[in-house]
C-alpha cells in the first residue's frame, strides 16, 4: 500500500524488531520492484567492511518523509551486486504502516547539538558540536564552525531541556555567517529519521516554550 514511497535514493533504517533508535543501519534504496514486492538496499558497512546480516532474518525498514514515518516488515532474501556495488535484497512481508507526524510550529531557540557525518559507506566522522537556533518536528537550523555540504546525512544528538533527542537529518541549505559571528556557517536540516518518542519530546518542549512565551506576553 505504501511501497511506492521506497523510491530509489531514499534512505531507510534497517532494524531488527525491538531495536532502539541508535540500533541498525542507515542505507540508501537502490531499486524498488513493486511487482515482486522486493527492494534492493545499499549493503550496510561498518568500520569500512561489509556487514553480513543473516539471510532469512526478519527486519523492519523505517522510512521518514516530510509528513509521515513508514515502517515495512521485511525478510532478508539475499546479498547481491548492482553495477559493482554490494546490495541487500529484502522481500517485503507487509504493505507498510504509516505513522502520521504531527505538525508543530517552529520556534527560535538555542539548543546545544552534537553531530557526526554518516558517509555512504556507513562510517561516521568524529562528533562535532553546534547550536540549533530554529526547531520544528520536521527540521532545524543549525550553527556550526565546520564546513558541511548540502546532501550530507547527519546523526544528531539534541539536548532538549533535560532530555536527549536522537535524529538523523539531511543538510538542505548551507550559508556563510558574518565574520563577527561565533560560528562560521548556518545549515538548514530536514529530519529524515527520528523515533516517534523523540518527535514527541520535541513537540512537548515546543508547546511548553510557547505557553511560557504567551504567559510573559500577557499584560499584568
Amino acid at each position: 500500500m505504501f511501497i511506492e514511497h521506497l523510491r530509489s535514493g531514499s534512505r531507510v533504517q534497517i532494524q531488527k524488531p525491538g531495536d532502539g533508535p541508535r540500533d541498525g543501519y542507515m542505507c540508501r534504496v537502490e531499486v524498488l520492484m513493486p511487482t515482486t514486492r522486493e527492494v534492493l538496499v545499499h549493503a550496510p558497512m561498518e568500520g569500512g567492511r561489509l556487514v553480513r546480516l543473516r539471510v532469512g532474518e526478519k527486519f523492519v525498514l523505517r522510512l521518514l518523509t516530510d509528513n509521515a514515518t513508514f515502517c515495512f516488515k521485511a525478510e532478508l532474501a539475499a546479498y547481491t551486486e548492482v553495477d559493482g556495488f554490494d546490495v541487500v535484497r529484502f522481500k517485503l512481508t507487509d504493505s507498510g504502516e504509516k505513522i502520521q507526524r504531527r505538525n508543530a510550529f517552529r520556534f527560535n531557540c538555542a539548543i546545544p547539538v552534537s553531530y557526526s557525518i554518516i558517509y555512504s559507506s556507513g562510517q561516521q566522522s568524529e562528533r562535532e558540536s553546534g547550536l540549533v537556533i530554529d526547531l520544528s518536528a520536521g527540521g532545524a537550523k543549525m550553527y556550526s564552525s565546520k564546513k558541511l555540504n548540502t546532501g550530507y546525512l547527519l546523526n544528531l544528538d539534541l539536548q532538549i531541556g533535560d532530555e536527549l533527542v536522537v535524529a538523523f537529518g539531511e543538510i538542505r541549505t548551507a550559508l556563510d555567517l558574518p565574520s563577527s559571528s561565533k560560528f562560521k556557517y548556518q545549515f538548514g536540516i530536514r529530519f529524515t529519521m527520528m523515533p516517534e518518542a523523540d518527535q514527541e519530546k520535541i513537540i512537548r518542549y515546543m508547546y511548553k516554550m510557547q505557553r511560557e512565551a504567551l504567559k510573559k506576553a500577557r499584560p499584568r
